[in-house]
């Protein structure tokens, strides 16, 4: 069930203000090394989705996503979704000396270190809110439907789901999906606070 911004349980959206400002700046951060104007979407909050619900939200389509597991007072996941043809464009980007139109080792540790930019302008800024030291792990990508990218990167997510599409306008033209996982704990704590 999808929640409106500004209705709900309070530790939900408190979860949303905080993962609209974190990827506000990852999207920025995300915008600066590409070198394209970057705009982020509305963050969508899913209470208590289901498999379908999550996979529904990145589309059919074959996708590359890089995934990373957050530690501190927020705890969870933090994913970023592309498309496979925006992420074969924007390893060309970071990477010219890949060959075109593959994703070789080459071109992924470029996506990898484009998502690692992004995590980490994402916690800084929820940890500047938060007061707090964030920290997130080594990124990981993975490659596939949007089901089998959550199963690789995420597991089986228990608690709500927090989404915001974004995009990087210009020559690159790539859009994207940023999902947060937080761990249900997160929500009750934020909740009792």
């Amino acid at each position: 069930m999808s929640v409106p911004p500004g209705t709900g349980r309070p530790g939900l959206e408190a979860l949303r203000r905080l993962a609209a400002e974190g990827g506000a700046e990852a999207t920025d951060a995300l915008g600066r090394l590409l070198g394209c104007e970057s705009t982020l979407e509305e963050v969508e909050v899913l209470e208590a989705p289901d498999d379908a619900d999550l996979a529904g939200l990145a589309g059919p389509a074959e996708l590359v996503a890089v995934g990373m597991e957050l530690e501190g007072p927020l705890t969870g996941r933090l994913l970023i979704l592309v498309g496979a043809d925006d992420a074969e464009r924007l390893a060309s980007r970071l990477a010219p000396a890949a060959p075109a139109g593959s994703l070789d080792a080459l071109g992924e540790s470029a996506l990898v270190e484009a998502g690692n930019i992004a995590g980490s302008a994402f916690v800084s800024a929820v940890a500047r809110r938060l007061g707090g030291r964030i920290l997130h792990r080594v990124p990981r990508l993975a490659r596939g439907s949007a089901r089998a990218c959550l199963d690789e990167l995420a597991g089986r997510a228990a608690g709500p789901a927090l989404a915001a599409r974004f995009r990087c306008s210009g020559a690159l033209g790539m859009a994207g999906l940023l999902v947060l996982l937080p761990d249900p704990a997160v929500v009750a704590a934020m909740e009792a606070a």
